[in-house]
C-alpha cells in the first residue's frame, strides 16, 4: 500500500498554498545564500588584500562617495547594514513559506479526520464490537496529530533541495577541488541517515498502538466508574492501567533511543567534514590557492548545506512517523462498510409497516449460527412481543430490520419488498428505536427531541413531549427546552431519559417501531408513567417489543417465543400460558413474580 502517494493526494489538493509556500522557500534561501556572498565582502574589506573583492571600494572612492582612507571601514559598515536589509525579508520570507505550509498540513489533518468520521459512520455495527472505542479514538487524534504536524517535513522538502543545490554549485565556483573532496561525506551521511531511521517506522506504530490502549483503558474505566466503585476494584484498576501505562512509555522511550541517535550521528559526521574543509582551505590560502575571503564564503555555505543536509535527518524520522501514522488512518478508511446499497434501488411509499421474516438465518462469526431459519410476520399495527433467554438472538433480530447486519440466508421484506433492495436512508426513515440504554447527546432537550427531525417546530417538539409524558419535567428545569444536557443525559432519572427518547421516537413518527427492553431497567412507579408514553407512541404502528416485563408481553397482539436461534411458540399470551412450554415456565418464574411486585409508587 503507498501511503506516501495517497496522503499526497490530501497535500495536494492544497497545491495552491503550496506552491506559494515554495516562492517564499526559494526567497528565503536566496536570502541565505546571499549571507555567504556578504561574508566574502566583509572579509574582504576587513583585509584590502584583493583589488577583485574591492571593486566595490574603488568604485565608491571613484565616484567620490567615499573617502580613500575610510574605504575599507565603509564597506564594513555597509555591508553589516546590508545583513540586517537581508534578516528582515527573510523573516518575512520564513513566515509566509510556514504559515501556508502550516495551514495546508493542519487542513490535511482535518479533511483527514473528517473523512475518517464519515466512513465510521458507514460501518456495521460489527466493526465497533470489534474494535475498542480509545483506539479509534486515538487514531482519529493521535495518529491525525502526526500527520499535520509534519509541516517540518513539507517546509525541509522546499527549503532544504534549493539550499543544497544551490550552495553546492556556489562552492563548486569558489573552487572545485575543495568541493569535490567535501563531497565525500554527502554519500556517508545518507547512508547513515537511511540505516539509524530504517527502524523508526515499526517504533512509530508501536508506540502509537500502546499510546491507543492507554486512551482505551482511560475509556474503559470512566464509562465503567458505577462498576468499578460497585465493586471496590479501585486499586486493581489502577494496577491495570500502570502496566498499560508502563508498556507505553517503554515504547516511546525505545522509539526515542532510536530517533536520538541521528542527530548526533550526522553532527559527528559534519565535524570530520568542517575539520577537512578547515585543514584544506587553510593549506589553500597558504599556498595562495584560494583568497581567505572565498575561504570565509566558502566554510559558511558549507556551513548551510550540512545544516540542510542534518534537516534531512529529522525530515526522514518525521517521514517514517507519517506514513506509521498514515497506516493505521487508512486501515480504518479501507475497511469495508459490509451494508452495500449495490441493489437498493426502491424508496418506500404509502408504509403501512408490514415486516416479514423469511428462512433468516445469521451469524456473527462462520459456523456459530444466532438466528436459524426465522419465519414470522408482523401485519400492520400489530403489537409483536420477542420472550427468550439471554442470548437467544432477540436483540440481533431486531438490528437486521433496520440492516444494522446483513443476513447470510433467507429474506427480510419490508411492504414486500426485500430491505436490500431498498435504499437505507428510505428504510430507516421508517423505523424508530427505543432501546434498553437511551443515548442523549450534547445539545439542549429540544435538539435531542428532534434529532430525527432536525429543525422541528417547537410545537410540535412540546406536542410529542406531552404524549411521552416528559413534558412536566422538562417545563420544571431552569432553562426547560433550552436545557442542556450533559453527558449521555447526565441529571436526568433513568426514566426521564427515556420519555425523552421516546418524545424522539413520536417525532420522527414512523410506520414500524422497534422497543428493546425499553422499561427493562424503571422501577414500576417509573415503568407505569413510561408504559403509558408507549402505549400512544405503539398506537397505529407496527412494533416489535423485545420485554422482560409482564405488562408489555400481556398486551402484545401475539407473543413469539425464541430460544437457541429458532422460534419455538408463537400466539397469544393466554394461549401460551396454557401450552406449558418455555413461555408457561417464565410466566411462572419471572413475569408472575413482576405481577405480584408492581406496586404503585411516586414516577420519577
Amino acid at each position: 500500500m503507498n501511503y506516501t502517494r495517497r496522503l499526497l493526494q490530501y497535500l495536494l489538493v492544497y497545491k495552491g498554498r503550496l506552491i506559494l509556500a515554495a516562492v517564499f522557500g526559494l526567497l528565503t534561501s536566496g536570502c541565505t545564500l546571499l549571507m555567504a556572498q556578504f561574508t566574502n565582502w566583509f572579509l574582504a574589506a576587513c583585509s584590502d588584500k584583493s583589488v577583485t573583492d574591492n571593486i566595490l571600494i574603488k568604485f565608491g572612492v571613484a565616484k567620490g562617495w567615499i573617502g580613500a582612507a575610510n574605504a575599507n571601514m565603509t564597506l564594513v559598515w555597509l555591508v553589516a547594514g546590508l545583513f540586517i536589509l537581508i534578516y528582515l525579508p527573510k523573516g518575512l520570507f520564513q513566515y509566509f513559506n510556514g504559515y501556508l505550509i502550516a495551514s495546508a498540513t493542519n487542513r490535511v489533518g482535518a479533511d483527514l479526520r473528517a473523512d475518517i468520521y464519515a466512513h465510521v459512520q458507514k460501518l456495521p455495527l460489527r466493526f465497533f464490537h470489534a474494535n475498542r472505542i480509545g483506539d479509534l479514538m486515538s487514531r482519529m487524534s493521535n495518529d491525525v496529530f502526526l500527520i499535520q504536524n509534519s509541516s517540518s517535513v513539507v517546509i525541509q522538502a522546499i527549503e532544504g533541495p534549493i539550499t543544497i543545490v544551490a550552495g553546492i554549485a556556489r562552492m563548486f565556483w569558489i573552487n572545485w577541488n575543495l568541493t569535490t573532496l567535501t563531497m565525500i561525506f554527502v554519500p556517508l551521511m545518507a547512508v547513515a541517515i537511511g540505516r539509524l531511521t530504517r527502524r523508526i517506522r515499526p517504533l512509530t506504530t508501536v508506540t502509537q498502538e500502546s499510546l491507543a490502549d492507554v486512551n482505551a483503558t482511560i475509556e474503559e474505566s470512566i464509562v465503567g466508574m458505577r462498576v468499578i466503585k460497585a465493586f471496590g476494584t479501585e486499586a486493581q484498576e489502577i494496577k491495570r492501567f500502570n502496566a498499560v501505562n508502563m508498556r507505553s512509555l517503554a515504547a516511546a522511550l525505545k522509539f526515542w533511543r532510536r530517533n536520538m541517535l541521528v542527530h548526533p550521528s550526522i553532527e559527528v559526521m559534519g565535524g570530520f567534514a568542517t575539520a577537512l574543509i578547515m585543514s584544506l582551505g587553510g593549506w589553500m590560502v597558504v599556498t595562495g590557492a584560494i583568497t581567505f575571503p572565498k575561504l570565509g564564503e566558502f566554510i559558511l555555505l558549507a556551513f548551510l548545506v550540512a545544516s540542510a543536509a542534518k534537516q534531512f535527518g529529522k525530515l526522514s524520522v518525521v517521514y517514517q512517523q507519517t506514513l506509521a501514522a498514515g497506516a493505521r488512518i487508512f486501515e480504518i478508511i479501507d475497511t469495508s462498510p459490509e451494508i452495500t446499497e449495490e441493489r437498493a434501488s426502491v424508496v418506500l411509499k404509502e408504509v403501512k409497516g408490514l415486516v416479514e421474516f423469511k428462512d433468516v438465518i445469521f451469524e456473527y462469526n462462520e459456523g456459530e449460527r444466532i438466528l436459524d431459519g426465522i419465519t414470522f410476520t408482523i401485519h400492520p399495527g400489530e403489537v409483536v412481543a420477542l420472550v427468550g433467554p439471554s442470548g437467544a438472538g432477540k436483540s440481533t433480530l431486531a438490528d437486521l430490520i433496520p440492516r444494522f447486519y446483513d443476513t447470510i440466508g433467507g429474506q427480510i421484506l419490508v411492504e414486500g419488498h426485500d430491505i436490500q433492495d431498498i435504499k437505507l436512508a428510505s428504510l430507516r426513515e421508517q423505523i424508530a428505536m427505543v432501546p434498553q440504554e437511551t443515548i442523549l447527546f450534547g445539545g439542549t432537550i429540544a435538539e435531542n427531541i428532534a434529532y430525527g427531525r432536525p429543525g422541528a417546530p417547537m410545537n410540535e417538539i412540546i406536542e410529542v413531549a406531552k404524549a411521552a409524558n416528559a413534558h412536566g419535567f422538562i417545563e420544571e428545569l431552569p432553562e426547560g427546552y433550552d436545557t442542556l444536557l450533559g453527558e449521555r443525559g447526565t441529571g436526568l432519572s433513568g426514566g426521564q431519559q427515556q420519555r425523552i427518547s421516546i418524545a424522539r421516537a413520536l417525532l420522527k413518527d414512523p410506520r414500524i417501531l422497534i422497543l428493546d427492553e425499553a422499561t427493562s431497567s424503571l422501577d414500576a412507579a417509573s415503568e407505569q408513567v413510561l408504559q403509558e408514553a408507549l402505549d400512544r407512541l405503539m398506537k397505529n404502528r407496527s412494533t416489535l417489543v423485545i420485554a422482560h416485563r409482564l405488562s408489555t408481553v400481556k398486551n402484545a397482539d401475539r407473543i413469539l417465543v425464541i430460544e437457541q436461534g429458532k422460534i419455538t411458540e408463537d400466539g397469544g399470551f393466554d394461549e401460551l400460558v396454557g401450552n406449558g412450554g418455555l413461555f408457561s415456565q417464565l410466566y411462572h418464574t419471572q413475569f408472575r413474580s413482576q405481577e405480584a411486585n408492581d406496586v404503585p409508587a411516586r414516577p420519577t
